[in-house]
């Protein structure tokens, strides 16, 4: 390996670690849409013992000559609306939604994490439409679009007939709105074309929202998606406030459910960390952050004075576990950062410190041999590899066993340490291996520089 390809190598991890970096820690909104990607760190699912939450648990109540199948798909249409909806409005679904009960009850557990109930009532207040949230979910009212000003007018299209709902951004010369984006199943579309067959027609459509009628000018508030075929699958709605598009969308998509739901629980979860200490931090999740981050930098100064350029180049090998170790966290679905889930983060980043300083003390003997530098660090990774994979792989088969067999809590401490080793295991014989073996190209005659002491020996190895 050449000094020229050694420099091109560290350059382009050096590269990736920053991007991997950014990506974990830095949220922003991605060109061209409307999401904003929340870097690694915040789309991780916490637990409530961390970041509080809100449950809710309604139960289903299935209609007269609803059949078993039917009632089931009902639930299930549910449940997949409830989980777009929250997702798309920054109400982050922590666990799951799911459903309990037999064929004939059935019981919807509705459970949010990270929410900001403050703002979410003011959302709610400031729309004049009455309730919050978790009140829309199980709401008689619920939504409806009529021919008349009669919210129970004959032939409405309930909320059982809507699909989705969601706020699409859009500007008219120097004018910005929001439109409220209704789309209908198959059903509901053909009875919108009914409602709407005579495009001539002055007749205006009503949307009811908890009994209250918001269209009352069918010209300024709506408009009507009708094509020259007569296909009609959605309804817009534009306005030029924001708060109240996102407000609305957010309460249709929670109303227009196709089964009646009657809550049966409805409770706030607070963190498990809510100590005097939190109110310093923010909240829990700052706070945690913050003494993570203290770990891990306490940990570099510490290989970088043990160890000089090894404790850099070990630095260097720790902000690349953390990114990808987030990035795992954040993408498995099994993944709960409640406070076992922590303690599994913390163990996995001390058994990577503590294999580290047993490779680095591996070469400091070898070198103490007689090796020279290059030969020591060869040395010092290879006979670590395997001594190193056994220890892990009985961690993991424990580990396996504490998941099948443990409790909640022990699964989620199991599920981070699993994940951990894995990502331990590739940062120590590929990523800290490689760049040790790049920089020793550029560098491997100093012996002060990496902090190798030996007494004076007439031939090196």
């Amino acid at each position: 390996m050449t000094k020229t390809s050694s420099r091109i190598k560290l350059v382009l991890v050096a590269i990736l670690t920053i991007v991997g970096m950014l990506l974990t820690f830095v949220s922003f909104v991605i060109p061209t849409t409307n999401t904003t990607f929340r870097g690694f760190i915040g789309a991780i699912n916490y637990g409530y013992d961390i970041a509080g939450g809100r449950l809710s648990i309604f139960e289903a109540q299935k209609e007269e000559g609803m059949s078993d199948a039917e009632f089931e798909m009902a639930v299930n249409s549910t449940v997949s609306r409830y989980q777009e909806a929250f997702a798309s409005y920054g109400l982050e679904v922590s666990g799951h939604v799911d459903t309990l009960g037999d064929s004939e009850k059935r019981t919807i557990r509705i459970v949010l994490s990270n929410y900001d109930d403050d703002r979410l009532s003011e959302m709610f207040s400031k729309s004049g439409l009455g309730s919050d949230l978790f009140s829309s979910i199980s709401s008689e009212s619920g939504i409806s679009l009529n021919t008349s000003t009669s919210s129970t007018a004959e032939g409405s299209i309930t909320g059982k007939y809507f699909k989705k709902c969601y706020v699409q951004s859009a500007s008219y010369g120097s004018t910005d709105f929001w439109s409220v984006v209704i789309e209908f199943n198959d059903e509901g579309q053909q009875m919108l074309r009914d409602f709407t067959a005579d495009h001539e027609s002055s007749d205006k459509l009503y949307l009811h929202v908890n009994g209250q009628n918001i269209l009352y000018d069918s010209e300024g508030n709506a408009g009507r998606a009708i094509s020259e075929t007569g296909t009609i699958s959605s309804l817009t709605l534009s306005y030029q406030n924001e708060e109240f598009a996102k407000t609305l969308a957010l309460q249709i998509a929670s109303l227009s459910k196709p089964i009646t739901l009657k809550k049966v629980v409805d409770d706030d979860i607070s963190s498990g960390l809510s100590t005097s200490v939190v109110g310093i931090f923010g909240d829990a999740k700052t706070m945690l952050a913050v003494g993570l981050v203290a770990i891990v930098l306490a940990v570099m100064i510490f290989l970088s004075i043990r160890y000089r350029m090894f404790g850099a180049l070990a630095s260097w090998s720790m902000l690349a576990f953390v990114a990808i170790y987030a990035f795992l966290l954040q993408s498995i679905p099994l993944v709960v950062m409640d406070l076992n889930g922590v303690l599994g983060v913390v163990a996995v980043f001390a058994i990577l410190t503590a294999s580290m300083v047993q490779i680095f003390e591996r070469i400091r003997t070898e070198y103490a041999s007689g090796k020279k530098i290059p030969n020591a660090i060869r040395a010092g990774f290879k006979k670590n590899l395997l001594p190193t994979l056994e220890k892990y792989s009985f961690m993991l088969i424990v580990l396996a066993v504490a998941y099948i067999f443990g409790t909640q809590g022990i699964k989620h401490l199991a599920v981070a340490m699993f994940v951990g080793l894995f990502v331990n295991y590739f940062i120590l014989f590929v990523m800290l291996r490689g760049v040790c073996s790049c920089y020793m190209v550029l560098n491997s005659t100093k012996k002060n520089l990496y902090n190798l002491k030996r007494e004076a020996v007439k031939n090196e190895i």
